[in-house]
């Protein structure tokens, strides 16, 4: 008989909905508890999907025989709950980023590598035909340019309103783009931000930035603009994009695919499944291998994608340019 991975949910909220439901389409994956501070929304989340509600993450992981944890919650809690699960060698599913506190973030990472485990940040755009459509088309050619551009609307949680919970559109949101940029232009060494002050949003809960604009330099030479904002309408048709100049030629990258523009015209690649499918799918993939280097992006790539972010931020609140905090290599031996 196939061995089931037995799976757990921390957070029971939007992203928990949508990660199960792709997980119902694995043969060997069976959903037995969630968990969230909010006892409704756990209740209905089983109801769903399966498995007991608990209201403490830590009643469900030392009661349940888990093999894996998802980690769905507001971005804050990130490093925490993923250290509770960590200490209890379960595997991780973690949203991205991994915490507002770099610090806390980095001590997760070392908790996860030093033991092994197979650990994923939750970047579903590198997982996409899309994503490995340009991979394949930059190649090891040298990009000149990157723009990376999300226009959006205020966020449908109302705890992402709050920039001391969620960050700001780029580290909660436009941190997809930026960490597609790393896996197709390379790491950043530097970045200078510019944000406005609810310049358009007047709400008086809306307690974060309308608008960012923030300069990227690439070490391998690339520079790059990010430009995002909170000020739009859900309804607007211009999906997000990451686009790359090349000599004599433009890469794009969407939620949709991917595109090459050349002399000769345009050729588009669409992706031919649901955003959030091949994330999933590569998670159980890796469980079912047993093997931490299976995962494309590990908890520390999203430390380092983490990383960019809170610079920009730290350099909106400096008014300079910052330099992206060097992070070790690996974990450090004992602890």
């Amino acid at each position: 008989m196939t061995a089931r991975f037995r799976i757990g949910f921390i957070g029971a909220g939007r992203m928990a909905n949508i990660h199960a439901g792709h997980l119902q389409l694995e043969h060997d994956v069976t959903i037995v508890a969630a968990a969230d501070i909010d006892a409704d929304r756990a209740a209905g989340f089983t109801a769903q999907w399966g498995g007991a509600a608990y209201t403490d993450h830590r009643a469900m992981l030392d009661h349940e025989e888990l093999d894996a944890v998802y980690i769905c919650t507001p971005t804050a809690t990130h490093a925490r709950l993923g250290l509770d699960a960590a200490e209890r060698d379960l595997h991780l599913f973690v949203e991205k980023p991994l915490d507002l506190d770099l610090a806390a973030a980095t001590r997760l990472v070392h908790a996860v590598e030093r033991r092994n485990l197979i650990a994923m940040t939750g970047f579903q755009w590198r997982y996409t035909e899309g994503y490995q459509r340009a991979a394949e088309l930059i190649g090891d050619e040298p990009v000149a340019l990157v723009n990376l551009r999300w226009y959006w609307t205020r966020p449908p949680i109302r705890w992402m309103w709050d920039r001391s919970q969620a960050g700001g559109q780029l580290v909660d949101q436009n941190i997809h783009l930026v960490d597609v940029s790393l896996g197709l232009a390379g790491p950043v060494d530097t970045v200078y931000a510019i944000y406005n002050e609810r310049q358009a949003n007047q709400e008086p809960e809306f307690l974060n930035w309308d608008a960012y604009a923030v300069t990227l330099h690439y070490r391998s030479g690339a520079v790059g603009v990010s430009a995002s904002t909170y000020a739009l309408f859900p309804e607007i048709q211009e999906p997000p994009a990451a686009d790359f100049a090349l000599r004599d030629r433009l890469v794009r990258v969407t939620d949709r695919g991917a595109s090459l523009f050349v002399p000769s015209g345009v050729q588009e690649w669409p992706n031919s499944e649901p955003l959030h499918r091949g994330v999933n799918r590569a998670f159980i993939a890796a469980l079912r291998a047993g093997d931490p280097k299976a995962v494309k992006t590990p908890l520390r790539s999203g430390l380092i994608a983490t990383a960019v972010v809170l610079a920009a931020n730290e350099s909106a609140h400096t008014g300079q340019p910052v330099a992206v905090p060097a992070l070790p290599e690996s974990a450090p031996a004992g602890g």
